[in-house]
């Protein structure tokens, strides 16, 4: 009996001595503090950011693959008549079911770009502070943080600007609210006008701040020439029709959130020629340059010199699943240039092309703007290792379950060289702003104050003679 009392006691006694010897503190959750002592992961958080710009190469998801915004319009069809794009061409898309819902995304976002401002002064850099084995690394950590601060704030401006072009007015948010002590119905919306002032005031701030040019193992990352871009983009809507003449909303009770007050247009127009001029001339120190298209829109386009800001994506192969033509293996179907579209291409002499025309509507590919043959897969061309069959009764035309509804095929941005059946993938790369948009910006918004100024045929030749095309006409 006293064996029996002594063994319990011995037994008692081990086991409270294994139970703290085990009884470890092991955080098993990364709340914020955790997640932002850490160096290596506050810059993960910043960099969450740009996964929110949108990829317009999937922009519209549904069980039948994705959709592309242009097939919601007249410059592509989607060859799946039951995919959540066609909301958009039947009209039977609501505030609430929007197939793109751009809304609850980039004000996600926001709340991810004031989480890391107020959190970034937490890390803890004792590793690296008055290390002797990394000098310089203290200094260079806060002044990546600091860049990573203002990079995200010009995300912010960006999501900002998209929003305003699609809603007019939206709410100002400038920090990070707490769910649980803000009521969001007293949320409300702010006027455009100041929105765009939001939207200029950090791209100003900004490109102050962020470099003219981006380290070649941080490419992708924006700089300053992208806050000026994104200025530009913005006060070219400022001087528009579209927020200056409210006459296609009469009645609207708040004119202020879909136009701008009354000013004087002309100066307006200026501005953003002016700002469109700031990217251009900084263009020699930030290596800009135009590219060709094949760089631009091939599977290393986010390297291109042209790029001002674009998505990146992972490497992938569903863009090549759903824009192949219909008969390569393990293809679904999705988004076919219309007649619309290929019909703006012009001849190559400059011409328009007309179907009035005997010689061009006989020989409707021929003589055309190098482009058309570079971005569309037309009729009975070679693409892929053989001829493509978009006439009814052929490989990938009318019978063909999920065929081309337009006689066509799309090849922007499409890799060819993928095998699909071994899922071999490719990078893709959604262009966002480059060189070429801000050529057009300034001459537009050029030609509207100051017709027949040089720099407008300068430019205007400058892209089209860089698709083979000639350019303006003296006198225009």
């Amino acid at each position: 009996k006293r064996l029996s009392i002594l063994t319990c006691v011995v037994l008692a006694f081990t086991t409270v001595s294994c139970e703290e010897y085990l009884d470890k503190n092991i955080v098993t959750t990364q709340n914020e503090e955790f997640t932002f002592k850490a160096y290596s992961n506050s810059v993960m958080t910043a960099y969450s950011v740009y996964g929110d710009l949108p990829n317009g190469l999937e922009a519209v998801w549904g069980s039948e693959g994705s959709a592309m915004l242009a097939a919601a319009c007249d410059e592509c069809e989607y060859a799946i008549q039951t995919h959540p794009v066609q909301r958009f061409n039947l009209g039977s898309w609501t505030p609430a079911s929007m197939p793109d819902n751009p809304f609850t995304r980039y004000y996600a976002a926001v709340r991810k770009v004031y989480n890391f401002w107020d959190n970034s002064d937490k890390i803890d850099y004792s590793d690296v502070k008055d290390n002797p084995s990394a000098p310089g690394e203290y200094e260079r950590r806060l002044e990546d943080i600091r860049q990573l601060k203002y990079e995200a704030l010009l995300l912010k401006a960006y999501f900002m600007l998209d929003l305003i072009k699609r809603f007019g007015g939206v709410p100002i948010v400038s920090d990070r609210f707490d769910p649980e002590s803000v009521d969001a119905a007293e949320i409300q919306r702010a006027s455009l006008e100041d929105c765009v002032n939001e939207i200029i005031s950090i791209c100003d701030e900004c490109a102050e701040i962020l470099p003219v040019k981006q380290a070649d193992e941080e490419s992708g990352r924006v700089t300053s020439g992208t806050a000026k871009a994104i200025k530009a983009e913005t006060l070219l809507y400022v001087a528009s029709e579209l927020w200056n003449n409210t006459s296609w909303a009469d009645g609207y009770a708040h004119p202020e959130l879909i136009s701008m007050p009354a000013g004087d247009r002309m100066a307006r127009w200026k501005a953003a020629a002016d700002a469109a001029k700031e990217v251009i001339d900084m263009a020699p120190q930030a290596g800009y340059v135009l590219d060709t298209y094949a760089n631009l829109f091939g599977n290393a386009g986010y390297s291109s010199p042209e790029v001002i800001l674009c998505r990146r994506m992972d490497p992938s192969n569903a863009f090549e699943k759903a824009n192949l033509p219909i008969s390569y293996d393990k293809v679904t179907g999705g988004n076919c240039p219309t007649q619309n579209i290929v019909d703006m291409f012009q001849m190559a002499d400059g011409r328009d092309f007309d179907w009035n025309d005997q010689q061009m509507a006989s020989y409707p590919y021929s003589g055309r703007d190098p482009r058309l043959e570079t971005f569309v897969v037309v009729n009975n061309s070679y693409f892929k290792s053989r001829n493509v069959e978009c006439w009814t009764g052929g490989r990938d035309g009318a019978g063909v379950r999920n065929c081309t509804p337009t006689g066509y095929y799309l090849k922007k941005y499409v890799y060819p060289y993928s095998d699909l059946t071994l899922e071999q993938t490719s990078r893709h790369t959604w262009i966002l702003i480059r060189l070429a948009e801000v050529y057009l910006n300034y001459i537009e918004a050029l030609n509207e104050y100051s017709p027949g100024h040089p720099d407008i045929k300068v430019y205007y030749d400058m892209i089209r003679t860089r698709a083979g095309m000639p350019g303006l006409e003296a006198g225009l």
